[in-house]
């Protein structure tokens, strides 16, 4: 399931406040009901607290707005109705509660919910998540991978577990990443110290998340018609797994060249997807008239559509390599730049002068993203 990013949920109306005020930011009936947002820190507390008047607020909005306060940093939620929460609503904010790491809700009464977001911000390092992420996201696929090449009965359901998972790391990474913007400490910690470094993290992100998506979704087909799915002639069926185990391949291939910038690597990556797209659509093209189980042919027609969507996010992540090796960045280690312009990258004070910091195969670091 994807989860919203941090930006506003409507175009608020701005009011003057003075500096030791909460910023106040209302939201039109149509928005939010008949409620509004209070972001602010009132009495120039550390914390950041959002009231929410969820009064007629229309469905799925307040567990959106859950996910979002968790995203844009806010440690504490209240939550309250003018005529008591309704039992919807109640299901629905501790539904999302439940889904979001390290937020727990400390007071509930008939009127108001209070949620506390208790995870520090720079406890994990944002390479350590990444990691974790591409650890499931291959677990999910050498279970997809098992389901059509073993006899045994497959285990297809532990993708549901996987997939939350993936979900709460991605709103923590996020997260992160928009506290690591105002914070030069947790940027530290963290291990994002450039400002254009976060921009990329946060892309790549979200296309692991988006990943994990559409491989939950091919776990669900599988699970509804494996049956069927192993029936299908051999030619069918071996070239579905092989582009799953190839998309695990490519996966782990892409987030190798993204920990280590290899530029050389996520080159060699593209091109590899590039001759991949169209030479799949071809021999789909052609093996898809062997289906005669028309309930059958459509899911495996959206499992072939999930792994090709897979792999057009997988060239996302591997531009972001290439564009963020020519990018400015904080610091680069002298050993690694290559120089352009014919001197030293940041000679000068204020230079825009931009290096290419490029691993070769002997200065390389073992991955982070092989198991």
């Amino acid at each position: 399931m994807s989860h919203p990013g941090p930006a506003p949920l409507a175009h608020p109306r701005r009011e003057r406040v003075g500096p030791h005020q909460p910023l106040l930011r209302e939201i039109s009936g149509h928005d939010l009901g008949e409620g509004r947002l209070e972001p602010g820190m009132p009495n120039g507390r550390p914390q950041r607290v959002l009231r929410v008047d969820v009064t007629g607020a229309p469905p799925n909005l307040l567990g959106r707005v859950l996910a979002g306060s968790y995203i844009t940093g806010h440690d504490q939620v209240i939550v309250s109705a003018r005529n008591g929460l309704s039992e919807s609503q109640r299901r629905e904010l501790h539904a999302a509660v439940d889904r979001i790491l390290g937020m727990t809700v400390v007071a509930d009464t008939s009127s108001t919910v209070e949620i506390q977001n208790f995870i520090d911000p720079g406890k994990y390092e944002l390479p350590r998540l990444m990691h974790r992420v591409v650890q499931m996201l291959r677990a999910e696929l050498e279970v997809c991978h098992a389901a059509l090449t073993d006899d045994e009965s497959p285990q297809l359901t532990v993708i549901d577990t996987i997939e939350q998972e993936v979900d709460r790391l991605y709103l923590l990474m996020v997260r992160q990443l928009l506290l690591s913007s105002e914070s030069a400490r947790i940027a530290h910690d963290i291990d994002v110290e450039s400002h254009h470094y976060q921009i990329g993290d946060r892309l790549v992100a979200k296309m692991l998340e988006l990943i994990g998506d559409l491989v939950h979704g091919i776990g669900a087909e599988l699970e509804e018609h494996l049956r069927g799915i192993r029936r299908l002639p051999l030619p069918v069926v071996h070239e579905i797994a092989a582009r799953v185990e190839r998309l695990e391949r490519l996966l782990t291939r892409s987030m190798d060249a993204f920990g280590h910038l290899s530029i050389v690597e996520a080159n060699a990556t593209l091109n590899v997807i590039d001759e991949t797209l169209p030479r799949d659509a071809r021999s789909w093209h052609l093996t898809c008239h062997d289906i005669t189980d028309r309930r059958v042919g459509v899911a495996a027609q959206r499992i072939t559509f999930n792994l090709d969507m897979a792999l057009e996010l997988l060239i996302v992540v591997n531009e972001v390599t290439i564009n963020r090796s020519v990018e400015p960045r904080n610091e680069i280690p002298p050993a690694l730049q290559v120089l352009v312009h014919g001197r030293k990258p940041f000679e000068a004070a204020g230079s825009s002068d931009t290096s290419i910091a490029i691993l070769s195969e002997t200065t390389r670091k073992p991955s982070a993203f092989h198991a």
